[in-house]
């Protein structure tokens, strides 16, 4: 017995062979995905790192205005919200700005003990009004750890401008 094919077949055929050889490229053993060098791999962890990177660029830029908007009232501006911060009296003169109370006079110098200080009396404050802050010292902000820096940005918004916001509604249950 033979069997012969039909045109319409022989298409069918063709294009299954076409649309397997496809699915074939991204049916990779379990021990290619797993492989450092993998394409697939690398372009995920490039992708993922450039996402990361971009987001926090955004949350820099973001920051640094909100920091700004504040610092303006005291005639005192912030270019770049990780290096300016690093010395403790920009951050100093913040929460003195936020919080309308009197901060202790920053430290005069431009040695690492000196801004060790500073950013440490910024972080006791923010420690006395009961702000938690996990995992963070005063030689983080110094040493310029971006992601720490932006956390303790956000805690100080969180702690000094969300926090104070109430919602009303018409029959005044919630605030």
């Amino acid at each position: 017995m033979s069997s012969t094919l039909s045109p319409t077949d022989f298409d069918s055929l063709e294009i299954q062979g076409q649309y397997s050889d496809i699915n074939n490229r991204w049916d990779l053993p379990d021990s290619d995905w797993d492989n450092d060098s993998s394409s697939a791999r690398l372009f995920e962890r490039s992708r993922i790192k450039a996402l990361a990177d971009e987001r926090e660029a955004v949350q820099k830029k973001t920051f640094t205005k909100w920091v700004n908007s504040h610092l303006a009232r005291v005639t005192c501006r912030v270019g770049d919200l990780y290096s300016d911060l690093r010395d403790g009296r920009n951050l100093l003169r913040l929460l003195e700005v936020l919080s309308g109370e009197t901060l202790p006079k920053p430290t005069k110098g431009r040695m690492r003990i000196h801004c060790l200080e500073n950013v440490d009396k910024a972080l006791q404050f923010l420690k006395e009004q009961k702000v938690h802050l996990e995992n963070m010292g005063s030689h983080d902000i110094v040493d310029g750890n971006h992601r720490l820096t932006l956390g303790l940005v956000w805690t100080i918004i969180l702690r000094f401008q969300i926090q104070d916001i109430s919602v009303e509604t018409e029959d005044n249950k919630e605030k």
